[in-house]
């Protein structure tokens, strides 16, 4: 005969012989659970930022990183720990829930003072949450200090628990594997668009270039010149989203369009150098060294 699934109490003290406390190791795997939807939260609304928001530097992007993760992982066991079921996801798969001393259902402040609190933990270098394995009712340091109990459902299986930590060990070592390749790949995917889109705004005064020469015997040096042949500064045409990397695009005397960028705190230059072979203008592009890999094939001789 099954039996039936363990409900914890609301609003009223549990019975301790029907809901022991949960320990250190089974807090561990719910934290580890938890740490990793953090995680893909934290992942979620830094790539929605990114993509919302042009910006350059990794510093910003790290700065990003750690404001967010910290806010989503508060807010995360706040509202999950507050709620009916009173515990967050990793908790709920490893058969645990928080009450108040008394048995009662925390509200939101004062999961979210519980949360904070852990801040003392860590500072302890992490003896805060040893403490979960070995005092009287199994409170870790920021259990005490917020006044709160960590109950553990009966029938839970020690076995699961090692299963879930070595599945998620492996899981979490592959998704870094994969994340140290795709990110640093995505990131350079980004930056080559917009280097995308200089190399456009210039090509896009490659005909007024030639019909001013074909005009007037001679190469244009001034972009005043290029718009009396129907064209225009190409810094006027640059995206929105390229400008930060782009200073400047000048003319040199023999019709060269040097464009002066600087990405990731590498400076260089993108080069497009127009020569005539049979009346008819061909143009090379070339690019510095310290920036070759930003920019497409068609730009690196």
């Amino acid at each position: 005969m099954s039996q039936a699934a363990y409900t914890p109490p609301i609003d009223q003290p549990p019975l301790p012989a029907a809901a022991p406390y949960g320990g250190f190791w089974v807090r561990f795997a719910a934290h580890f659970v938890d740490g990793f939807i953090i995680w893909v939260l934290t992942v979620v609304l830094v790539v929605i930022w990114v993509v919302a928001v042009e910006f350059e530097g990794s510093d910003i992007a790290n700065i990003l990183w750690s404001v967010s993760f910290v806010t989503v992982g508060q807010f995360y066991h706040a509202y999950y720990v507050s709620s009916a079921k009173m515990a967050t996801p990793g908790k709920r798969l490893c058969g645990l829930y928080v009450t108040n001393v008394d048995g009662h259902r925390l509200s939101f402040m004062h999961a979210l003072g519980r949360n904070v609190a852990a801040l003392l933990s860590y500072l302890t270098l992490y003896i805060g949450f040893f403490m979960a394995g070995f005092t009287e009712r199994r409170q870790a340091l920021h259990d005490k200090v917020a006044g709160t109990l960590v109950h553990r459902q009966p029938g839970g299986s020690s076995v699961w628990m090692i299963l879930i930590l070595v599945g998620l060990f492996i899981f979490v070592a592959l998704a870094g594997i994969i994340a140290a390749v795709a990110i640093p790949a995505f990131e350079d995917y980004g930056t080559r668009a917009k280097m995308a889109g200089i190399i456009a705004a210039a090509s896009s005064a490659k005909t007024p270039i030639a019909v001013y020469a074909a005009n007037n015997g001679a190469w244009p040096t001034t972009w005043e010149q290029v718009e009396s042949a129907g064209g225009v500064n190409p810094m006027h045409q640059v995206p929105e989203s390229s400008r930060p990397l782009v200073e400047d695009i000048r003319l040199e005397k023999d019709g060269t369009m040097v464009a002066a960028v600087k990405v990731h705190g590498n400076a260089g230059q993108i080069r497009m150098v127009p020569r005539k072979a049979d009346n008819v203008i061909e143009w090379t592009c070339a690019t510095s060294p310290e920036i070759r890999k930003y920019v497409p094939a068609t730009c690196r001789p």
